[in-house]
């Protein structure tokens, strides 16, 4: 452990004889907390664990970086600061946004934190009461909290008593402090409510959608926030006319830390004060009294792999077939679209890995999301929409553009979808008479289009047809078989392995760089000669043709890969 780790176990442990009246063993919680905080001082970021993994250097500075990544969000949420036209308002938007990025960062970061399952191989087995374990857990989030906490509110709290006065910081220190504990809870209380209503096998598929969920209104925060300070209806927003405003939590630390400072106390500060103090030391008794001692029992059940038996069993074989209960749409459209035998195998094997593997979610789904939230931001900035009317022209680049930029998507899809925790399990692959195994890679491609590009490529069609009518649908066909020839022409260049058969260590090696701007350039080349010719018909309709024969002939290759042509 570090200075910082070992000045955070003493200040946690201070309070012992409090922990002794609950049933802790404080020599017990000692050790368990040491043993954590230095796991997590050695746990490299993600985005340098190849490389040191290849110079076989130890890591032993986790935590300062994590200090450092924390101050810089923690400057950049001082924009708050610049809305609204009193302290109260400045406040509660602040606060806001601080009990939000804690939440964020407990569920993306501090899941494997949360719920750990490794301390039922190593814990439990020992004499270690319930007590005991749920209070080291919840002390090692709140101290691998307060890591991000502090750096993240001391801009804050410097910008708050150069406009307030040096009366505000220790009530806005004590609100910090209430609004973490309330944050930590409330994420545990979620989780282990999650734990108790459902199935452990189901649980991580609902993290999971949390997670994409969150990053997702990250990226519309990022697009959105920093226009809304400019805007003339945030510059003169009072908190104070918001209806139902009292019941929001961050109101009320945010009026309880004025009230405290001098702000003067009236019946509704003095109602969020008390409101600010006594539910979050309730959530901390509330949580460590009632779901503790089946909290341990679910993280077995998740340990062992419990899973829920479904009434009804569907299994499919190569052909698509199910000997019960029907056929999924996955089935439906393998037989559609793909041949019997390994193109078929392939597609289906490819749809259950990325609808149910939550690290392919995690790193493709959210770059869909971040298209939505740009396209939509670039309508409506800066009055984009002004002057449009049904039936205008200029909607067709807009479209057009939308539809390119679907493929910068695709192509995370593509260059992800070789990578897999469970890579292990692609022996499967290697033990079957596959004489080509580009039929895998090629079922695995038209499983994607319709993941990932059919549901766009629809909604643009519609929306294409009721803005401009009938008339765009050839540009938006082309679109579409224009992708169709980008993300064949892409899976023949680059996927050189086959499906969800290497190891997430190798994710990071050579080449992303040429990938990446291959990936922007060619759509973009496409997309600027479309808009160009979009006016001549006569072009687009043989440029269609021209688009689906090397879209078939591409994909043609793909499905001739011979196992020499693999890494």
């Amino acid at each position: 452990m570090n200075f910082i780790d070992k000045f955070f176990l003493w200040l946690v442990l201070l309070p012992a004889s409090l922990y002794r009246s609950l049933g802790v063993d404080i020599v017990q919680l000692r050790a368990i907390l040491s043993a954590k905080l230095t796991m997590d001082n050695r746990r490299p970021a993600s985005f340098g664990s190849n490389r040191r993994k290849k110079e076989k250097k130890e890591v032993n500075g986790a935590t300062l970086k994590t200090i450092f990544s924390s101050l810089i969000m923690g400057l950049l949420m001082l924009f708050a600061f610049a809305v609204g036209n009193g302290m109260l308002t400045k406040l509660s938007l602040f606060m806001t946004m601080f009990i939000f990025m804690v939440c964020l960062t407990l569920i993306t970061d501090f899941t494997s934190v949360l719920i750990d399952i490794r301390d039922n191989l190593i814990i439990l087995p020992k004499p270690v009461s319930d007590a005991t374990f749920m209070t080291a857990r919840l002390l090692h989030i709140g101290i691998r909290t307060s890591i991000i906490v502090l750096p993240l509110s001391v801009p804050a709290l410097v910008v708050a008593t150069i406009m307030q006065g040096p009366l505000v910081i220790l009530p806005f220190v004590l609100m910090i402090l209430l609004m973490t504990l309330l944050s930590i809870f409330f994420i545990n209380a979620v989780y282990l409510l999650i734990l108790k209503i459902t199935t452990p096998a189901k649980f991580q598929n609902i993290i999971g959608s949390i997670q994409i969920g969150f990053v997702m209104i990250v990226m519309l925060a990022y697009q959105v926030l920093p226009r809304m300070v400019n805007s003339s209806l945030m510059q003169h927003i009072n908190i104070n006319e918001i209806p139902f405003v009292q019941v929001v939590p961050s109101f009320w630390f945010a009026d309880g830390c004025m009230a405290l400072s001098g702000g003067g106390f009236t019946l509704g500060s003095a109602v969020s004060l008390a409101l600010s103090i006594v539910v979050p030391l309730l959530s901390i008794w509330v949580v460590v009294r009632f779901f503790a001692p089946s909290f341990n029992q679910k993280l077995g059940m998740i340990t062992g792999g419990t899973t829920e038996q479904s009434t009804v069993t569907t299994k499919p074989d190569v052909d698509g077939r199910t000997n019960r209960a029907g056929k999924s749409i996955w089935q439906r459209l393998a037989r559609w679209v793909t041949k019997p035998g390994a193109e078929r195998a392939g597609f289906l094997f490819s749809s259950s890995m990325m609808t149910r593997s939550r690290d392919f979610k995690m790193k493709v789904y959210p770059s869909f999301g971040s298209i939505i939230i740009i396209c939509v931001v670039m309508l409506f900035q800066n009055h984009g929409l002004e002057g449009l009317s049904l039936h205008s022209p200029k909607w067709m680049p807009i479209l057009l553009l939308i539809l390119y930029m679907c493929s910068l998507p695709l192509s995370t899809a593509l260059m992800q979808v070789v990578y897999s925790d469970k890579f292990k399990a692609s022996w499967i692959f290697f033990v079957t008479p596959l004489e080509n195994p580009g039929h895998v890679i090629s079922g695995t491609f038209k499983c994607m289009l319709f993941l990932f590009l059919a549901p766009f490529a629809l909604l643009l069609v519609v929306l294409g047809v009721g803005l401009l009518g009938f008339s765009a649908l050839p540009n938006l066909l082309l679109g579409c078989l224009n992708l169709c020839v980008i993300g064949s022409f892409m899976a023949y260049l680059m996927v050189r392995k086959l499906p969800f058969s290497t190891a997430l260590e190798g994710a990071n090696q050579g080449g992303t760089f040429i990938r990446t701007m291959l990936f922007l350039i060619v759509p973009g080349l496409l997309g600027v000669g479309h808009w160009l010719l979009s006016g001549f018909q006569w072009v687009i309709g043989l440029w269609i043709v021209l688009s689906a024969v090397a879209f078939w002939l591409i994909l043609d290759e793909v499905k001739k890969k011979g196992w020499q042509n693999l890494q």
